[in-house]
């Protein structure tokens, strides 16, 4: 088999890693549009069968040149790249997975009814994988991903399903850093500060930014931590495809409330934007165009430089509640993460381990033929029996309980 891991980021990192000890895979391109981050990732790789080139996500035709021969492209880049990504993938007719979706192309304003959400755009390329027999395998890492399968799971439990509830939580903490994220710095600063999106009563709805704030109780290590509602992958899909009468889901992740409140005040001053303004230095009078948004993740530490530093767990946790027999019942999942045994194990930290850990299984599994379904469609479309199988052999633990 033969992998583009697109992308050299903290993400990239752990599935190129793993998938550089996979005996099912014969070559293993790491492409970056920064062709000194492609090489620096390879380098530390099995050279015999890593390489590394410069690929540009918004060039569809280059793109498609380098894919050739490929077997599967993980699209571990910026999501507003998403549909470049999977025109190329057409193109050269390699396999498509990545990681989450350009939620900004949202248009909603807070209070509207929402029709189609962002993700649609990519499932409306489902058709021509079809045509082309490929798979496009949307939002396999961690939440989405690992959340959707167990959303499916409790699907699968109940006749009826009333409410599905994602919520993510991360306790770690880094010394000298008031606050670092351990992921895409630019991502979390453009999700959280977007308009939420929720299913309530059966129908999608935009909130607010920020809002929803609740203190949720996540299992043992990590506890009691405020979320808030974000705009997330999950209810994207799962309101269109779990079925079973679904009145009610959303996601909550947990951030500092001191946090949450700075980058509140950070988009009324409009710094969460990701498009360039021209700037003029004083000191020199020069006039340069950067994104407010480049400037902030800027000022914020790389997460790949902080994988061993971080001390803490990360849980991310599904409930799903309706009736079975005519009673009410629900299935509440989980799966926890210790950041310092993460890294003592694989190399990583509790936050980018478990997102580029499912995208390497994932690529294994088609490999082996074990994904047969072909078109675009995210993860609880698939059966979770084979997932379930393999999580475990990635370090990947999922508990549950059954709810009163």
């Amino acid at each position: 088999m033969k992998v583009v891991v697109l992308g050299a980021g903290a993400i990239g990192s752990v599935s190129a890693t793993l998938l550089s000890k996979s005996p099912a895979v014969e070559r293993l391109v790491v492409a970056d549009r920064s062709l000194e981050a492609a090489k620096g990732l390879a380098e530390t790789l099995d050279r015999g069968r890593v390489e590394a080139m410069r690929v540009d996500a918004g060039k569809v035709d280059s793109m498609a040149e380098a894919f050739k021969g490929i077997d599967v492209v993980l699209n571990l880049v910026l999501p507003r790249f998403n549909l470049k990504i999977m025109d190329a993938c057409l193109k050269a007719g390699a396999h498509y997975m990545d990681a989450a979706t350009d939620l900004a192309l949202a248009k909603e304003k807070p209070g509207e009814a929402v029709k189609a959400p962002p993700e649609a755009l990519q499932l409306a390329y489902d058709d021509a994988f079809k045509q082309a027999g490929l798979i496009g395998l949307l939002g396999m890492g961690q939440d989405p991903g690992i959340t959707n399968v167990m959303a499916r799971m409790g699907a699968d439990r109940l006749d009826e399903v009333q409410e599905i509830e994602v919520r993510d939580g991360d306790n770690g903490s880094i010394e000298g850093y008031p606050f670092a994220s351990l992921w895409s710095a630019d991502t979390l600063i453009e999700e959280v500060l977007m308009p939420a999106l929720a299913f309530r009563e059966g129908q999608l709805v935009r909130l607010g930014s920020l809002q929803g704030e609740e203190v949720f109780d996540f299992p043992s290590p990590v506890g009691p931590l405020t979320v808030y509602n974000v705009d997330h992958e999950e209810t994207n899909t799962l309101p269109l495809t779990i079925g079973k009468g679904l009145q009610a889901m959303d996601f909550k992740i947990a951030i500092p409330k001191d946090l949450a409140h700075a980058l509140l005040v950070f988009q009324q001053f409009g710094l969460h934007r990701g498009h360039p303004i021209e700037v003029e230095v004083k000191s020199t009078g020069e006039k340069v165009k950067v994104a407010p948004r480049d400037m902030l993740a800027a000022l914020m530490p790389d997460p790949k430089t902080l994988s061993g530093k971080a001390k803490g767990a990360a849980c991310v946790v599904v409930t799903a509640r309706g009736l079975k027999g005519g009673a009410k019942s629900g299935w509440m999942f989980w799966q926890t993460l210790d950041h310092q045994e993460c890294y003592r194990k694989y190399g990583f930290n509790a936050t980018s381990y478990p997102v580029g850990a499912p995208m390497a299984m994932a690529t294994e599994m088609i490999g082996r033929g074990e994904i047969e379904r072909r078109g675009v469609f995210p993860p609880e479309l698939l059966d979770p029996a084979p997932f379930l199988k393999h999580f475990p052999g990635y370090g990947i633990v999922i508990q549950e309980k059954q709810l009163a």
